[in-house]
């Protein structure tokens, strides 16, 4: 039986753009699009959000690395919640709806310390009853160690969770440790492929 709906935190609870926001730093997609793929990579934003090292050590590197992106890497340091726009439409009445029904309400996210900042803009994440952070664990979705921290973190079994990441492959490792899942598109389609694992209707 189903008593934990577990939520990854940005494209899920909260919007966000990181080609929109390089876009107004740099001038243009392509543009932006090259930043994304050679000075701050998904492999570098991975790595900020494992937790070894604070954000300000890769900013500092990169700047070292690309000195004429350098004042690009300090606005985004200096407006990083910038990228993240508005809550996700829909979700603070899901979220409420489903508290009302007595389901406990987590967090399982991949970020870097720099997530307090958005916690802060947003207060959608007051919801939750509590949360695990990539960051914490230095252990990264979708690695099975960090499906297992969060079980015993918060004292669960896998079979009593149902798991909502906007990513296909997040949601393959939280199946492959007994973790139900559900890949989030948007709150309409979440309502309709989640009512069927619930007792309620939602």
């Amino acid at each position: 039986m189903v008593k934990n709906i577990v939520f990854d935190f940005g494209g899920v609870l909260v919007q966000y753009d990181f080609t929109v926001f390089f876009t107004s730093i740099l001038g243009s997609r392509e543009r932006a699009r090259w930043f994304m793929q050679h000075v701050f990579t998904g492999e570098i934003n991975a790595e900020m959000d494992r937790g070894e090292h604070e954000p300000a050590y890769f900013f500092e590197q990169q700047k070292r690395l690309w000195p004429d992106y350098a004042d690009a890497l300090q606005q985004f340091d200096e407006h990083y919640t910038d990228i993240f726009t508005a809550e996700m439409e829909g979700m603070r009445t899901l979220m409420t709806e489903l508290r009302a029904q007595g389901y406990r309400l987590l967090g399982l996210s991949n970020w870097s310390s720099r997530v307090y900042e958005v916690m802060q803009k947003f207060s959608i994440f007051d919801l939750l009853d509590g949360y695990l952070l990539s960051k914490d664990v230095h252990q990264l979705k979708p690695e099975p160690a960090i499906y297992h921290s969060f079980f015993e973190k918060f004292g669960v079994e896998p079979a009593e969770c149902v798991f909502i990441d906007d990513k296909p492959e997040n949601i393959d490792g939280a199946r492959a440790v007994g973790m139900p899942g559900l890949v989030f598109r948007d709150t309409p389609q979440l309502r309709r492929d989640l009512t069927p694992l619930l007792q309620t209707s939602i």
